[in-house]
């Protein structure tokens, strides 16, 4: 595996591969009517390409190339994104994403990261030491989302 920063060319890979992690993983926490709102957010091509110009954002690639996740952070410390590839889960991706992006969070030397975290990312944030700071209920698209404002102290 190989983490890189990510790029235009990665778009249609972070798309897609967020599209079906919400459909086949996060499923298992959230009602389908939840799914589906979350994932029309793979359709948002303007979004995604500010967010891959705008933030540190990372991508994990098998060494045939082919994506196996992605992680961002915004220069105050806030970590955006972290979506793993479906059939790669439990294989380490996620830490080693997570290493990079601390890694970086140390060089600009920020104090904390802070997350909102899906209920199904909830278990490995807990695992890297990130700590619960409040559950969140946030609307959007006429139904009520709960998350976890999640940070670590560096």
């Amino acid at each position: 595996m190989h983490i890189r920063p990510a790029t235009s060319a990665d778009l249609t890979g972070i798309t897609r591969l967020f599209f079906a992690t919400v459909n086949k993983v996060n499923s298992k926490d959230y009602s389908a009517e939840h799914i589906q709102a979350w994932a029309e957010a793979a359709l948002d091509q303007e979004y995604w390409q500010a967010k891959v110009s705008e933030l540190y954002f990372w991508v994990a690639e098998s060494a045939d190339a082919e994506l196996l996740g992605f992680i961002s952070l915004t220069p105050e410390g806030y970590l955006d994104h972290i979506f793993v590839h479906d059939q790669h889960q439990h294989e380490g991706i996620a830490s080693a994403l997570l290493t990079t992006l601390e890694a970086k969070a140390h060089e600009l030397n920020l104090q904390k990261i802070d997350s909102d975290v899906s209920i199904t990312a909830k278990p490995f944030f807990d695992q890297q030491g990130y700590i619960v700071e409040k559950e969140n209920r946030k609307e959007w698209k006429g139904l009520v989302f709960i998350n976890y404002r999640m940070s670590k102290v560096l």
